[in-house]
């Protein structure tokens, strides 16, 4: 079968394949486990499943991570990907890293969310910001409720 790159509904797919509703189910599950299917929509609206040849990898970096916590969302500047686990704390380091006005509102956010103060201090001093992560904690407290920073830490 050659399918072509689009987005579908399940009703368009069915209807380009001519398969029958499940087996186009079992078909996009597999597709979508290799990664040649993304899935956006569910719930009140209808799914759309964007089809491609190529895999797409998945976006696990500092736009996917500040948009989840944060009320400002971030159109991606670039394309972040990380292999591994990306933490809360390292957000924070590259959200300085970029430094722009709105990034770093956006990351102030990120605060509310830090499980390992002596990580985050860690990746700061190894890349020089402390005193940018004071400021910023400092900001953040001021604009929202934030967890405490331990007094080691502070200013």
């Amino acid at each position: 079968m050659n399918l072509q790159e689009g987005k579908y509904t399940l009703d368009t797919f069915v209807a380009k394949t001519g398969l029958a509703r499940q087996s186009a189910l079992n078909l996009l599950f597999r597709l979508k486990r290799k990664g040649l299917v993304s899935v956006s929509g569910g719930r009140h609206q209808k799914r759309i499943y964007t089809i491609s040849t190529r895999p797409q990898e998945p976006d696990n970096g500092f736009y996917s991570v500040v948009n989840r916590y944060s009320p400002e969302k971030l159109v991606p500047a670039f394309r972040h990907r990380v292999i591994g686990r990306y933490t809360v704390e390292r957000a924070i380091i590259d959200g300085i890293r970029i430094g722009d006005v709105r990034t770093l509102d956006a990351t102030t956010h990120l605060f509310r969310h830090v499980r390992s103060w002596k990580r985050l201090f860690d990746l700061a001093k190894k890349n020089n910001l402390v005193s940018d992560v004071q400021k910023l904690y400092v900001r953040a407290r001021a604009r929202t409720r934030c967890k405490t920073i331990p007094l080691r830490y502070r200013l």
